[in-house]
């Protein structure tokens, strides 16, 4: 289909919607548009975490402890952990 041609078929899709369907058709144009504004900045790179790293050192990428669970959260990752093979 060339793109006059799919460009016509929208438009005539686009009339037929009543106003709800058509407010969730702009929203998914908006967030086209967001996505294609976002992929086009560069990605960041962050420095790789090296072998040998102390609990301190990670902690700049945990942020802060929120919650009341962590006795919760640590039975259930030693629950639900396998082993590592290397």
């Amino acid at each position: 289909m060339s793109y006059p041609e799919l460009r016509q078929k929208i438009e005539q899709q686009l009339a037929q919607l009543p106003p709800d369907q058509l407010s969730l058709v702009s929203d998914f144009l908006d967030s086209l548009q967001h996505k294609s504004t976002i992929s086009q900045r560069p990605l960041r790179r962050l420095a790789p975490i090296k072998r040998g790293t102390k609990a301190d050192d990670l902690l700049k990428f945990a942020g802060t402890w929120q919650g009341d669970d962590l006795e919760d959260c640590l039975h259930s990752v030693k629950e639900t952990r396998s082993q590592t093979q290397f």
